[in-house]
Parts: C-alpha cells; sequence; structure tokens
C-alpha cells in the first residue's frame, strides 16, 4: 500500500450519499433545462408574433415595477391644534332628511296617540278621557276588538310563541301557515296560494318577480303608492290610461301592440300585463273586472289585480273583486291580496296557478329574504275567514247598509264633496272648489298646504263632537299622480245608525264652523 492510499481520507457512507444528491438534482436541472428549451424553440417557432406580444408584457411588467409610485403622505397639509378645531366648529352635516316645513311641524305636533286599544270606539292620550266613534281605521268586519278572537290569540301565543325567526323557506314556516295558504286559496277559488309577512313587501315582490326588464306594463294612474313602487323596482316599460276608463286602456293595448308588431330579436314577444286594483285606495272606487277581462284576452295581456282593500269587503262572500262580479278567479292571473285591512291581522298573500306560487317560493324577495308571518296573525287570519263564511250576511249586509247611509248624509251637506262607490266602505271627503273659492278672503288661489290645514281644522272640529277621523296622507314628492287632499272616512259593520247619523252630524257642523272664518 503506498503512502499516499494512506493520507487520502476514506470514503463514507455520508459522503458518499451528497454526492449522490448532488448528482441526482444537476441531472434534474439538466432535463428540465433541456425540456425549457425545446418548449420555447418548439412554441415560437413560425410564431414571431407571439414573440413580440410577451416581450411588450415583459417590458410593460419591468416599467410597472419601476416606475415611481404615488406618495399619498408627500401632499399632507400640516394643520395647527387651533386650525383643527376652526374647522370642526364650521362644518356643518347635511342633514339625513329633509327640513320639516311648519305644516309638517304642526301636523307632526298635533299627530293623534291613541290611549288604548284600537276599535269602534277610542280614547286620545290627549283627550279628557272621552270616547271618541272611530271612522279612521281600516276595521272594516269589526275584527280588530272581536273577543273571541282576542281569546284564540292568547292560545296561539302560548303555543307558537311571538314571531319564526326565520324565513319560510328555511325554518320559519309553520303548520298554521300551511293551513293558511291553502284556506286563501280554496276561499278566493284560485289553484294555489302563498303567504307574506307584510302586506306593503307582498306588492313588492310580486310584480318584479314575473315582470322583469324589457317587459311590458300598462296602470292605472290612479293606482296606490306600493303598486308605483313594485312598477319602478320591475323596470319594465311602463305605460298609464286614465283612471277606470276602458276606453282608454283599449287605446293603449292597440298602440302597445302596434309598438310589438314585426319586432324581431330577444324581446320579440315581452310579457304584458294589467295592473290595477280592486277597490282603489285614494279614490274609493271600483274596477270594471268583466271589461278587464274583455280586454285580456282580446289582447292577450295578463291581469295583476292587487285586493287588498276589496279582499273581505266585496262580494257576496267577502272574497274581492272576482266573487263581486261573478268572474272567474282564474282569469285574473296573479291575485294580491292584504290580511291586515279587513281581516284585521296582518301580512299579505298573492292567490295564482300553482306553477306561478311555486316560483315565488324562489324568486319572491319578500318570501325568501324576510321572516315569516308570526302563528299568531296566522289563526287570526284563519279565524276571520272562518267568520266570514259561517256568517257572510251578517258582516256584509249592514257594513254597505251603514256605507249607503254615510254617503247619502254626506252627499246632503252643503259644500262638501263625496267620492267613492256606493258599495265601498271607504270614502274620501273634500270641500268643493266654489266653497273654497268663497272662503277666500283675499281672493288669492288655494295652494296645497293651505287646503291640507283646513282639511285639519275639519278634522279637529268633528273630534270636539265625539267623531274620530283623518286626512288622506301621502308622500307628496314620490306620488306619481298626487290625489287631491281629502278626509279619509271608513265605515264598519259594527257601527250602528246612531253612530252613522252621529258621524254625518259631527262632519255638518265641522264644515259650518270652518267654512264660516275667512281666510
Amino acid at each position: 500500500m503506498s503512502a499516499a492510499s494512506h493520507l487520502a481520507p476514506p470514503l463514507t457512507a455520508e459522503s458518499d450519499g451528497d454526492g449522490g444528491q448532488r448528482g441526482l438534482f444537476r441531472t434534474a436541472w439538466d432535463f428540465s433545462f433541456r425540456m425549457a428549451l425545446r418548449y420555447i424553440k418548439n412554441s415560437y417557432k413560425d410564431d414571431p408574433f407571439r414573440t413580440f406580444l410577451e416581450v411588450c408584457l415583459i417590458g410593460f411588467i419591468i416599467w410597472y415595477m419601476t416606475k415611481q409610485k404615488y406618495n399619498i403622505g408627500n401632499n399632507e397639509i400640516e394643520l395647527s391644534e387651533k386650525e383643527i378645531d376652526e374647522l370642526v366648529d364650521d362644518w356643518r352635516p347635511e342633514p339625513l332628511v329633509p327640513e320639516l316645513t311648519d305644516f309638517e311641524r304642526e301636523t307632526l305636533d298635533k299627530a293623534a296617540l291613541l290611549d288604548g286599544p284600537n276599535g269602534i270606539k277610542v280614547r286620545l292620550a290627549s283627550g279628557n278621557g272621552k270616547s271618541l266613534l272611530n271612522f279612521a281605521s281600516y276595521n272594516f268586519l269589526g275584527f280588530i276588538d272581536n273577543p273571541e278572537f282576542e281569546k284564540r290569540a292568547v292560545e296561539t301565543l302560548r303555543k307558537y310563541g311571538v314571531g319564526s325567526c326565520g324565513p319560510p323557506g328555511f325554518y320559519g314556516t309553520l303548520d298554521v301557515h300551511m293551513e293558511l295558504e291553502k284556506h286563501l286559496a280554496a276561499f278566493v277559488g284560485h289553484s294555489a296560494a302563498i303567504l307574506y309577512s307584510q302586506a306593503f313587501t307582498t306588492i313588492l315582490s310580486v310584480i318584479p318577480c314575473f315582470s322583469k326588464r324589457g317587459d311590458i306594463i300598462v296602470a292605472d294612474e290612479a293606482v296606490n303608492f306600493s303598486l308605483q313602487q313594485a312598477i319602478a323596482l320591475s323596470r319594465s316599460k311602463v305605460y298609464w290610461y286614465k283612471h277606470n276608463d276602458m276606453a282608454d286602456l283599449e287605446r293603449v293595448l292597440k298602440d302597445v301592440n302596434k309598438q310589438l308588431t314585426g319586432r324581431r330579436g330577444k324581446n320579440a314577444l315581452p310579457r304584458k300585463f294589467i295592473v290595477t286594483e280592486g277597490l282603489f285606495h285614494n279614490t274609493g272606487d271600483i274596477s270594471p273586472l268583466k271589461d278587464l277581462v274583455d280586454l285580456k284576452h282580446r289582447y292577450k295581456f295578463r291581469i295583476i289585480l292587487d285586493e287588498s282593500l276589496s279582499f273581505g269587503v266585496l262580494g257576496k262572500r267577502g272574497a274581492g273583486l272576482t266573487d263581486h262580479f261573478n268572474v272567474d278567479p282564474h282569469e285574473v292571473d296573479l291575485l294580491i291580496g292584504a290580511l291586515s285591512y279587513a281581516i284585521g291581522a296582518s301580512g299579505g298573500f298573492c292567490c295564482a296557478d300553482k306553477d306561478l306560487v311555486e316560483h315565488q317560493r324562489l324568486s319572491g324577495l319578500g318570501y325568501c329574504f324576510s321572516a315569516s308571518m308570526p302563528g299568531i296573525l296566522a289563526v287570526a287570519a284563519s279565524d276571520a275567514i272562518r267568520a266570514l263564511e259561517s256568517n257572510p250576511e251578517g258582516h256584509f249586509v249592514s257594513m254597505r247598509e251603514n256605507a249607503s247611509l254615510l254617503q247619502t248624509l254626506l252627499r246632503r251637506i252643503p259644500g262638501l264633496q263625496v267620492e267613492g262607490a256606493l258599495e265601498s266602505p271607504l270614502m274620501h271627503i273634500r270641500l268643493t272648489p266654489e266653497t273654497l273659492v268663497r272662503m277666500k278672503r283675499s281672493g288669492g288661489a288655494w295652494t296645497k298646504t293651505d287646503i291640507d290645514r283646513v282639511l285639519a281644522e275639519l278634522v279637529e272640529e268633528a273630534q270636539k263632537d265625539g267623531v274620530f277621523l283623518t286626512r288622506a296622507m301621502y308622500v307628496d314628492e314620490h306620488e306619481r299622480l298626487l290625489p287631491n287632499s281629502s278626509i279619509r272616512v271608513c265605515v264598519s259593520c259594527a257601527h250602528t245608525r246612531k253612530d252613522i247619523e252621529k258621524c254625518a252630524h259631527a262632519i255638518k257642523n265641522a264644515v259650518s264652523r270652518v267654512t264660516s272664518k275667512k281666510r
């Protein structure tokens, strides 16, 4: 053995393993490099545009990464403590809502506050404890203070609690909800029904659920505020026809179909709807349903009917406008109703074919994203409908007799104008233009605020004689066609003939006292 062999370090397993790892890494690197080089050569072969594009992208990335960045700190202005305090003292935030006018502040300060439950007779917190006959609430059938309903409500409250705490599509549906939906569909005479927790959101959900951008809506110009908002939310093309004018409606329908003739493309066949109310909230009029159905078939439209006020009021059974005119409910494609007026509960519903109802369970915003109706209100609505089914004449005959009697007595009052159908328990009263002219000492024109102030005086004078009334309130700047100022009068079947006569006498005295003052 040579001396060199003694001097060389022995090869260990550890050093042999390190060399093997380095060799394996070098081999992998060489292989990857050759593969990448081969890919680049093959990819850019006969493709100069790709080479140019990627060179430009690489150049842009390099430029963007190396360019000078904007530093907001370089533009800061140093302020002293005194300057900061002065700026804070001078700053005045914009109000979240517009400032109230003098009349709006006066109306708010004089707003009636009930002391105790609502009903046929009420007490005002600002009064002397004297009861007033209530002609201001929508208690058409006298269900609000029904003792039997109150007893059932307490039992339901102990069983189901206060609220469902969830939307219907998750865990908010109770057995009483499903029973009420079946009960409503059977009572109206339609295929199916769906419940909503709020009457206002029912309309806001149903119309946008079916009428979309590019579709067509032809609506009565006197529809209520909720229908106006629902139509706006649908983003559909909207046409308006004169209030309850079927000749004007037919003219609009002809024009719409004429515009669609020859149209091609995506919106060649848009959905077309006629939107109206059964009993108009702003006028007390009734829609001519038979004429609407005839025009619907003649011009190939669908009908969306808001029966919020007419449900429980019109018809032999109280089933609404279809019952009033003896029209098949299936002729109305989407029948919307409210349970918060005559029924005395809360929430709303939509009756339609089963497919249209099931579509709302997936696309109706008020159904999908709102907590369902409390069980206590669903039971109250079911009890009210059963009461109508068991004794319809006991409610409707007296209600319509009271409404007809009050309208007859009010129309005899000089200087008073009454608006509303004879069958309607809701009516609007206002001073005639001739009366207003005589009251104006200066001879100038009346503003809406002037007329509202006179009507507010009428309401106050009627309260002195024991009758509670209210002015019809509107969101003036958001109404498409602002109704004329009026006092809204609501008649109930629970009112006696003596109550009706007392109301008419109080209004007559109020008109006499107010109109005798010069302005």
